[in-house]
């Protein structure tokens, strides 16, 4: 008869018992070499805001601001309007690619963002074999992948932007700018139309002698200027800070804890492949 086979967890714990020094070194051993690893890493720090859409602009109902002529706004003008979702603009231009390539032309990120490659001393790029040249697409990827994050929460209507990067300092610097860019941006945009509509308006005016019609356009006119006004005196347009951004004192990565838990893992795996091919190789051939 066959003998018994000794129960799988009795035959793992008598192997850890005759290989507890291999064990113990290889598992230490793995958690100092991470742990030593991890600070080769450039270390990046993570600064958060958080937003929510303005009230004055993005919560205001277009048809109640026209002061229900908006049917008479079709009829005078196809520039009228603007009736769409202003908070999803909002949004999609802090997340977009134009607002990062005009934010990294006029701090002149690149030389940051691709420090490696960029001669502080000769203020110019740094000569290789190959000549290449950072652009501004590859600052928007780099930014996109693993720089900037953007969450939309629906539910409470709150907008989270983070930035990653090296310096803390700058980290809080960017992701200020950033929605001061947006709010900027969204400013000019809302005054430029008012300005075009209020154009467009006047002349419409000028050609017309019913005074019901004027009337209607003096209405439209006058919700035109509301919306220069609201957009000229307020600095927050399109966002208003909820939890502004602070210098982070705490790195997101590397961390050291986290390297040494890992390390601490692969030095047992390694244990567990050593011991299991010397048991392996040291069993009896049975015999013929």
């Amino acid at each position: 008869m066959n003998e018994p086979t000794e129960p799988l967890f009795n035959r793992g714990y008598s192997l850890l018992v005759r290989h507890i020094r291999l064990f113990l070194s290889l598992i230490a051993s793995g958690a100092l070499a991470a742990f030593a690893l991890s600070y080769l890493f450039t270390p990046q720090f993570k600064a958060d805001i958080t937003l929510v859409p303005s009230d004055e602009t993005l919560g205001l109902d277009q048809n109640s601001l026209l002061g229900g002529f908006s049917g008479i706004a079709s009829l005078v003008g196809a520039g009228i309007g603007g009736l769409g979702n202003k908070e999803s603009e909002a949004i999609a231009i802090l997340k977009s690619r134009g607002l990062v390539w005009s934010y990294m032309q006029s701090h002149e990120l690149l030389p940051v963002l691709f420090h490696n490659k960029w001669d502080s001393a000769a203020h110019k790029w740094k000569s290789d074999r190959k000549s290449y040249v950072p652009t501004l697409e590859d600052g928007y990827k780099k930014f996109d992948d693993s720089i900037r994050n953007v969450i939309d929460n629906h539910k409470t209507n709150l907008v989270s932007l983070s930035i990653t990067w090296e310096d803390p300092k700058v980290a809080k610097e960017w992701a200020d700018g950033l929605v001061d860019a947006t709010n900027d941006l969204l400013r000019r945009q809302e005054i430029e139309r008012s300005t075009k509509n209020l154009e467009y308006l006047t002349a419409a005016s000028d050609k017309t002698s019913i005074m019901e019609v004027k009337n209607s356009i003096f209405k439209l006119m006058e919700s035109e200027i509301k919306k220069q006004m609201i957009a000229m005196g307020n600095k927050d347009y399109a966002f208003r800070v909820v939890d502004p951004a602070v210098v982070p004192e705490k790195r997101v990565f590397p961390k050291h804890t986290y390297f040494a838990a890992f390390g601490a893992a692969a030095g047992a795996m390694i244990w567990f492949l050593l011991v299991a091919f010397r048991e392996r190789g040291s069993e009896p051939v049975a015999a013929r």
